[in-house]
């Protein structure tokens, strides 16, 4: 069980380093298109991730399977004469998703997600040459959230939703430093770790009118420890003082709100505004214990976070063209999570905002296809220098990312 789930969550590994903080959003085509603004309006089997007592509106039972692909690009514009700048690794990543729907009767639902929550992929073209590879050289975050939900309708107007929340997440951290007691010394210190945590989920959707909809989300935090190993390399010709040792280490999903309103001012046209709420203040410190002392260190591996919390704004607009073919517009500002006193290269985020595009066509009665595509750009950071971190003046340029979605729904 514990190989197919880290089989499934390589396939499911995030964008890299694009998310606000590590939170993932990118939960099918129809929601990348509307820029997330699915709480308050009407459902689809997605649903189970955004606002889950939205599923009511799902008739029979239903499969949603899709993907997004995100190829990013940015630039570490390193201000010191002696270093070379660092572009962050080509690479495009894979987002997919899968969803069922099933409703039990006139007033229950029932609905399963698979999807992410979190995730976070940091990689540096050339780690030998990065100057920065003293304090980051690469840093991931896969995991996988597994989604049971039960929907009541209580009448035409008002559904509540309630789910239970089991998150797989792997953790892996790479940094190179040197020894304090031995000059010329460079050791790669390579950290993998994964384990399991769980937490819980609460939605609610008033539709008080056909034209007018309020929808209410709340996911717990859910507070992962995960167990695994620390391996050390040598890199230069001084003799590796280190040996292997297990390690234990701890990472927050933080608990998030989101509320929306959705309102038709005509027939065709619906509109949403969401605000999200992310309480990224639980990640207050990375903590890695290491079971074996290693010479000259502490017992941990210890970097302060202290990070802020958040809000994220959305907005989407879907157009009913014909009763086949829906069009789609959306826009995202996130704000980024990290704290400037406390800022790394595993997380070199800021504020980002994000367009999209998007259009779903209902084939026949049993099959919808629905594809998106999205725009993300970032503000440059500045990284002031801070020796105690081994963070050195540079700035983090042109950061952007290509986003593409699709999804296929099978209706039975």
């Amino acid at each position: 069980m514990r190989r197919w789930i880290f089989v499934l969550c390589v396939v499911l590994w995030p964008l890299q380093g694009w998310a606000a903080g590590y939170g993932v959003y990118e939960w099918s085509a129809r929601g990348n298109a509307l820029g997330g603004a699915m709480v308050a309006r009407d459902g689809d089997p997605s649903s189970v991730a955004y606002n889950p007592a939205c599923i009511t509106d799902v008739p029979g039972g239903q499969i949603q399977i899709g993907a997004t692909a995100i190829a990013p690009s940015a630039t570490m514009d390193v201000k010191s004469g002696t270093a070379d700048d660092m572009d962050f690794a080509d690479s495009v990543w894979g987002l997919p998703t899968m969803y069922y729907t099933q409703q039990l009767s006139d007033n229950y639902w029932f609905g399963l997600g698979i999807f992410s929550r979190v995730g976070l992929g940091t990689e540096y073209e050339d780690a030998d040459s990065w100057v920065g590879r003293y304090n980051c050289s690469r840093a991931a975050i896969q995991s996988v959230s597994i989604n049971p939900n039960l929907a009541l309708r209580f009448s035409d107007a008002f559904s509540l939703a309630v789910g239970v929340e089991a998150t797989y997440l792997n953790f892996e951290y790479d940094m190179t430093f040197k020894h304090p007691d031995i000059p010329n010394s460079d050791y790669l210190h390579e950290i993998s770790a994964d384990g399991w945590g769980y937490g819980m989920n609460l939605g609610a959707r008033y539709r008080p009118f056909d034209w007018l909809a309020f929808g209410l989300t709340w996911r717990s935090e859910i507070q992962m420890t995960v167990h695994g190993d620390g391996d050390f390399k040598q890199k230069g010709s001084t003799p590796l003082p280190f040996k292997s040792t297990d390690v234990t280490g701890t990472e927050p999903v933080p608990e998030s709100v989101t509320m929306g309103v959705m309102v038709k001012p005509v027939e065709r046209l619906s509109l949403e505004f969401d605000a999200v709420w992310t309480r990224w203040s639980s990640y207050k410190s990375l903590i890695v214990n290491y079971d074996d002392l290693q010479p000259g260190f502490d017992d941990k591996l210890e970097s302060d976070k202290n990070w802020n919390n958040t809000w994220r704004f959305q907005f989407g607009a879907e157009y009913a063209l014909t009763d086949s073919v829906d069009l789609r517009a959306g826009y995202v500002y996130d704000q980024s999570p990290v704290n400037d006193d406390y800022e790394d290269y595993a997380v070199p985020c800021t504020d980002r905002q994000i367009v999209t595009l998007g259009a779903g066509w209902k084939i026949n009665d049993t099959w919808v296809v629905d594809a998106s595509y999205g725009y993300l750009w970032m503000k440059d950071r500045k990284y002031e220098a801070r020796k105690e971190a081994n963070i050195i003046e540079l700035t983090r340029e042109d950061a952007h990312a290509h986003m593409a979605g699709l999804s296929v729904t099978y209706r039975f």
